[in-house]
């Protein structure tokens, strides 16, 4: 069962909001304060709770209403009746309703009066994670809330397995024995001996294991001191077991489990929710514990399946998660399983667009496919600068910081497409989701755009890059910078200055004998040289080189200024 699509009204912020989902992983993107963990609330409430408070009404003189579309699979279909789209048996749609503070939540099926029992919506089996939870007091056996509650529920497993009791695990004589020492002892203290004060057995005898036993490496070391990340990576699944069992204690739980009547396979449907996962995680932990997640919801963990075998006796999860984050790192390279929040540039509306919902052509999909591991930043911009290469990459922060621009204030992102025939591509996704883009491609590829007017893209004032840099050098300067970087690379401009008349000594530094040479003559110089020394920079495309040209550059060109300043102009009209 999948969440495909959902219209909310009159709910907080997200009132007049329409989203539509994609069937395994969402990553619900963007800046803060926008209502991301507020759809989050919303499923909650809607899956788990049986109404809406005062809060979550955005006018408190009108109902809220939640329609929602669900995909159902072939075996869950009998958990909502005869209910279902006419258009598309697979889908169910729902009417959530809540006419005041005062009422219950209602469910109705969309193309008919009748209405959905409550506990048939809560056959979807919302779990919830969110990351201001305390690892350190959950990761225990002796805790009966939270992870700790799973884990004592392994203890209790064990247990019933082989028919026993914690105190079968110690021996009870060297325990009376340990007992009468520890009360001769305190009775010599005058308060224990007058109160009678001693040392008994706990009455309560069933969580003594729980309290022997603790979570180490293979060091030793205890989990609560290792660093937060490995125990926030502990955690997560852990709290989804844990609610798992929280679950199956309940009377809706055996309702919906769904069984494959050829197979006996038993099912369960699974909304996941959880609210910035990354935090404490390494980038590298951030995008292993997604794709963890993504195995385990599509049964491809077998050790996670072993697990809801053994314990819950599930065959399958029929599994969908929504991942609130601020993290580029934890993208899967699949836009459309990114939904992103924006306030709309003409009128400052929150808008969201999804994914999912995003057409493009074959040849621009593969060309976004190709580069989408790279520009992942990108979605959480609000102006992002598109260009070719390393070279570009490393400039143009350089650039703006001598045009007193600060990016990150303003949300812009400078991405490397790869290349001149992945610029428009990813400047039109970028578009499609709202993010205001800026591209530059290298003007011998303008013939193959020119025609088509696409807005904001610029083309490079000479061949490309390497030539603009070269041509804003004053020559002096750059001759500078060469020696500067290796005493002996303007070594061959020795040659050319003598054939226009210009003695040069080589066994002296090149850059201060130039300082007497006419004008006129430097200028000869610098065209003769132009090719070979532009040659050389375009040998040489890195981020580390195109930082080191942005800096000592003598004046940035024009075309990159233009660049820099219509990114300012569109983030500024972001709110």
């Amino acid at each position: 069962m999948k969440i495909t699509h959902i219209k909310i009204s009159n709910y907080r912020n997200l009132d007049g909001i329409e989203i539509f989902f994609h069937s395994g992983i969402n990553f619900i993107i963007g800046e803060n304060n926008l209502g991301k963990s507020n759809l989050l609330k919303l499923l909650n409430i809607i899956f788990r709770k049986n109404r809406f408070s005062e809060n979550d009404f955005y006018d408190l003189d009108k109902p809220i209403q939640v329609d929602l579309t669900l995909n159902l699979e072939e075996i869950e279909k009998g958990l909502f009746d005869d209910f279902f789209d006419p258009k598309n048996s697979a889908d169910l749609n729902v009417e959530a309703r809540q006419e005041n503070i005062d009422k219950n939540l209602e469910f109705k099926h969309k193309e008919s009066p009748s209405f959905i029992q409550s506990s048939s919506l809560k056959s979807v089996n919302y779990i919830e994670y969110d990351s201001l939870r305390n690892p350190a007091s959950e990761l225990k056996f002796d805790q009966s809330k939270g992870a700790g509650k799973f884990l004592n529920h392994i203890i209790d497993k064990y247990l019933q397995n082989h028919q026993a009791k914690d105190l079968d695990f110690i021996e009870r004589n060297k325990l009376i024995g340990m007992l009468s020492f520890i009360t001769e002892n305190l009775q010599k203290i005058k308060p224990f001996k007058d109160f009678s004060i001693e040392a008994i057995l706990e009455d309560n005898q069933d969580n003594l294991l729980a309290k022997l036993i603790i979570l180490a490496n293979d060091k030793r070391q205890r989990l609560e001191n290792l660093s937060y990340g490995v125990q926030f990576l502990t955690l997560i699944p852990l709290s989804l077991l844990e609610k798992l069992l929280y679950l199956s204690g309940r009377p809706s739980f055996e309702r919906s489990i769904i069984e494959n009547e050829s197979t006996s396979e038993r099912a369960i449907p699974i909304l996941i929710g959880i609210d910035e996962p990354e935090i404490h995680l390494h980038p590298y932990a951030q995008r292993a514990l997604v794709k963890y997640l993504n195995r385990v919801i599509n049964n491809n963990d077998e050790g996670f399946s072993e697990l809801l075998s053994s314990l819950f006796s599930i065959d399958r999860l029929l599994g969908q998660i929504l991942i609130v984050s601020h993290s580029p790192n934890i993208l899967l390279d699949n836009y459309k399983q990114i939904i992103r929040f924006y306030l709309n540039k003409s009128d400052s509306q929150l808008t969201v667009k999804s994914g999912c919902n995003i057409n493009l052509e074959e040849k621009t999909e593969k060309q976004l496919l190709r580069n989408l591991p790279y520009i992942k930043e990108a979605f959480f911009s609000k102006t992002v600068i598109l260009v070719e290469g390393d070279s570009e990459l490393g400039a143009f922060p350089v650039f703006a910081e001598r045009m007193q621009v600060d990016l990150d204030e303003l949300g812009i992102s400078i991405i490397a497409a790869g290349g001149s025939e992945s610029v428009v591509p990813l400047m039109e996704l970028s578009n499609q989701f709202g993010i205001s883009s800026v591209g530059i491609i290298d003007s011998d590829k303008k013939s193959l755009y020119e025609a088509r007017n696409i807005d904001n893209l610029f083309f490079t004032q000479g061949q490309d890059f390497e030539e603009d840099l070269y041509e804003s050098f004053e020559f002096r300067g750059y001759i500078k910078y060469m020696e500067l970087e290796d005493a002996n690379k303007a070594k061959s401009i020795i040659g050319k200055a003598r054939n226009i008349g210009i003695p040069l000594e080589p066994k002296s530094p090149i850059h201060p004998q130039l300082e007497s040479i006419p004008e006129e003559k430097i200028r000869t110089l610098k065209a003769e040289a132009k090719d070979d020394f532009v040659k050389k920079l375009r040998n040489k495309k890195t981020i580390i080189n195109g930082r080191e040209l942005g800096q000592h550059v003598s004046s940035i060109p024009q075309v990159y200024q233009d660049v820099i300043n219509k990114a300012v102009e569109l983030s500024s009209h972001v709110q």
